[in-house]
């Protein structure tokens, strides 16, 4: 694990239970239904592994849909968190830089801004290993940020009310995601815009020219060649 990488896991280590708050709350319940709702409208199966999902409120709402979801996080207390609240849920710990479950196991792979505190040199190496995890025409979703200003990433320090907890945060033009992806074997690359008139309105988020988007990609076919 990169020194960054691990200096995020020990942040989030830190402040998870602050984070995930007494009750299962989303700050902006509509809009993560709607990014929910793309991804299943998309989705050709029901095996779907959720990569950081912190306190499970995305996992267990696909489950309340009748899908077979795996939860997984890096943080160990957000696991714990998992197992109390949605203890129906199969959580595991997993960094998603070294996915390690078997291979095409998932006909779906959803990641809400979790991928944005992976240090920008573990990206590679994350979207190919979760791609080897996806069945052949499996669905990746992930959300992501980007900044008008040019802002390539940013820490925020503090966070989670913690002094101690400086946190990455890693932003990605649409044309340098989409040659990721492509580079390690994704097809049919598209976006979304996520709009929120909480997030949107953020201080922190305004200062630094930030949006979010949902980007979708497969992985390809076999060939019957």
């Amino acid at each position: 694990m990169s020194d960054r990488n691990a200096e995020n896991l020990a942040g989030w280590e830190r402040v998870a239970r602050s984070y995930a708050g007494a009750e299962a709350v989303e700050e902006d319940a509509a809009m993560r239904q709607r990014v929910r709702d793309r991804f299943c409208e998309r989705l050709h199966g029901d095996r779907v592994l959720e990569v950081g999902c912190g306190p499970g409120t995305d996992a267990a709402a696909f489950a309340a849909r009748g899908l077979r979801v795996t939860a997984s996080d890096y943080a160990e207390d957000f696991v714990r968190v998992v197992r109390e609240r949605y203890p129906q849920l199969d959580v595991r710990q997993m960094d998603m830089s070294r996915p390690d479950l078997p291979a095409q196991s998932f006909d779906g792979i959803y990641g809400f801004a979790c991928f944005i505190h992976l240090p920008r040199t573990l990206s590679g190496r994350a979207l190919s290993g979760l791609g080897e995890l996806l069945v052949p025409g499996g669905l990746l979703g992930l959300v992501l940020v980007e900044s008008e200003k040019g802002i390539r990433e940013y820490t925020i320090e503090g966070w989670g009310g913690d002094p101690a907890v400086s946190m990455l945060f890693t932003c990605y033009t649409q044309p340098e995601i989409e040659q990721r992806l492509l580079a390690v074997g994704f097809a049919e690359v598209c976006f979304q815009p996520v709009r929120s008139p909480v997030y949107d309105e953020m201080p922190r988020l305004l200062e630094r020219g930030i949006r979010a988007y949902q980007v979708f990609a497969r992985r390809p076919l076999l060939s019957s060649g």
